[in-house]
């Protein structure tokens, strides 16, 4: 046998270990709901008027080109509270707007604000 010292093996996880409904991650905190996969024509009001179902949207950050002014296809919404943000993003991401399948998920990052230059 070898002299050469080892290091121990990694425990296995046990069932307490796992938060298995939020699927590990701690979202609980995040307010701000990312949206991808949006098509054109999708504007502010679009985005405010369906996701208000869900709870108080305090800003919506939608990016534009700025030659076409259509969007860029992403939006973020930030809400009130987390509980509204969580509910937004479990029941919308895989559901369709405007004919495209959106992605939906809650981020930790604030919100853009917008530079004056």
């Amino acid at each position: 046998m070898s002299t050469r010292g080892r290091s121990t093996s990694p425990k296995p996880l046990q069932d307490a270990d796992v938060d298995m409904e939020n699927g590990g991650n701690d979202d609980k905190k995040c307010k701000v709901v990312v949206v991808n996969g949006l098509s054109r024509n999708v504007v502010q009001a679009h985005l405010q008027t369906i996701f208000a179902f869900y709870g108080e949207i305090v800003k919506v950050d939608l990016p534009l080109f700025l030659k076409s002014g259509q969007n860029r296809g992403k939006a973020a919404l930030e809400f009130t509270d987390a509980a509204s943000a969580q509910k937004a993003a479990s029941h919308m991401n895989g559901g369709q707007l405007d004919g495209l399948v959106v992605k939906v998920e809650l981020s930790d990052l604030p919100i853009r604000t917008r530079s004056r230059s």
